[in-house]
């Protein structure tokens, strides 16, 4: 069962009616999200009111409802459950972009400094000697998000739209979402074994026109082979920056790390790091020329700047946090197993960039809102509410074979 804390939800019907009962559920989470973060959200829903504000939102609806019409009705189907005001619900969706929009045109340094505190860590792990395939996340965001995520298992039918001509994917999947937002950008697991977590990666810039990456970590939980993943990255023009950890639970022999942001050089087209985290050379076939992708060997951990994608995207200064982890990581050594990892995840040496955020800490406006472990060899999401490092108690344990039935 899950915590009190983090309940978890079941829906069923169209992607309408499931996000129509999500915001009927958790109407009360969103209030109280949006007021414990009212000093840091006002001054956003005040922009997205003025001129500039209105044309960036309008233009990311208009790439929504033309390349993931079924994505827009889940927007509407939260925003008429909850009673919540839409442009309010569009900020809390299309909340990196448009604090950075508004950063930009304001100049305000403060929103700046915010931003690469509330990143997430993740670790992936592919070993051969100590039979590990793993992916492990702590899933870090403001306080106000602390008593309001919340899991939901969603059962989602096909729809039709544009006169039949197109057809909405058929979908399951369970995911962690934050109160007022679609489901997609921390980390979820679907019916066809595809796992994921999200981290935020911080271009100094936002792309108009094109696609939040609320909307893209969206789609990414409709994802059936690998194929398709890639597909769905080239096809799907982001407006800013993040990074998929993941991997195939019905293919065994690796797991992957895109990061990926936008390319202001040619329209609609994405800057996309690939990388396969192998635990033996031999497994590792490129299937053809254009096929290119960098490779980890045995564990890759990431964090919220960009690594390999650094030279050609402009990233935000104010990222102290991700690369003092970064170093955290690295003096923790290489990682054998998952409790290497949950040892990484739960560490709070640095008291001011710390991996693993508390109550007790300094920064009282970032928290570890949970921590998971998908074990792709077991078939289980374990999900713990406390520092798993301390307390290693899970509160969830969840059999992933029952999605794929």
């Amino acid at each position: 069962m899950a915590s009190s804390r983090i309940p978890l939800y079941r829906v069923k019907g169209t992607h309408y009616e499931c996000a129509h009962t999500i915001g009927e559920l958790t109407r009360e989470s969103i209030r109280h999200r949006i007021a414990d973060d009212l000093p840091y959200l006002t001054p956003l829903f005040a922009f997205v009111q003025t001129e500039y504000g209105q044309k960036l939102h309008r233009d990311f609806l208009e790439t929504t409802r033309s390349l993931y019409p079924w994505y827009w009705d889940e927007l509407r189907g939260l925003a008429d459950g909850s009673a919540i005001p839409f442009e309010q619900l569009l900020v809390l969706n299309f909340l990196n972009e448009t604090r950075t929009a508004y950063r930009l045109l304001e100049e305000k340094k403060q929103l700046e400094n915010e931003t690469g505190e509330k990143g997430c860590t993740t670790v992936l792990i592919n070993r051969k000697d100590t039979n590990t395939l793993s992916l492990l996340h702590n899933e870090d965001h403001s306080t106000a998000l602390y008593m309001t995520g919340y899991l939901v298992e969603a059962d989602i039918q096909s729809s039709k739209y544009e006169d039949g001509k197109r057809e909405s994917p058929k979908e399951k999947f369970i995911a962690y979402c934050y109160a007022g937002g679609i489901p997609g950008n921390a980390f979820g697991v679907n019916k066809h074994g595809f796992a994921c977590t999200l981290n935020g990666l911080y271009p100094n810039f936002v792309a108009h026109g094109r696609l939040p990456r609320q909307i893209i970590n969206r789609a990414l939980l409709s994802v059936k082979n690998e194929e398709e993943l890639d597909k769905l990255i080239h096809a799907s023009p982001a407006a800013y920056g993040f990074c998929i950890n993941g991997g195939f639970i019905h293919q065994c022999n690796y797991l992957l790390n895109y990061e990926i942001g936008p390319n202001l050089n040619i329209d609609n087209e994405n800057y996309i790091s690939k990388c396969r985290i192998i635990n033996n050379e031999d497994n590792l076939e490129k299937k053809d020329d254009d096929d290119e992708y960098s490779t980890a060997f045995n564990y890759l951990i990431h964090y919220n700047h960009y690594e390999r994608l650094d030279k050609v995207i402009n990233q935000q200064k104010a990222l102290q946090s991700s690369h003092s982890r970064w170093k955290r990581g690295q003096e923790l050594g290489e990682i054998f197993n998952s409790k290497d990892a949950i040892c990484l995840l739960g560490d709070y040496e640095n008291e001011a960039f710390p991996i693993f955020r508390s109550s007790n800490q300094s920064d009282v406006k970032s928290r570890t809102l949970c921590t998971i472990h998908i074990n792709f060899l077991t078939k289980e999401l374990i999900l713990y509410q406390h520092n798993p490092k301390e307390n290693n108690e899970p509160s969830l344990t969840y059999n992933l074979a029952d999605l794929f039935v």
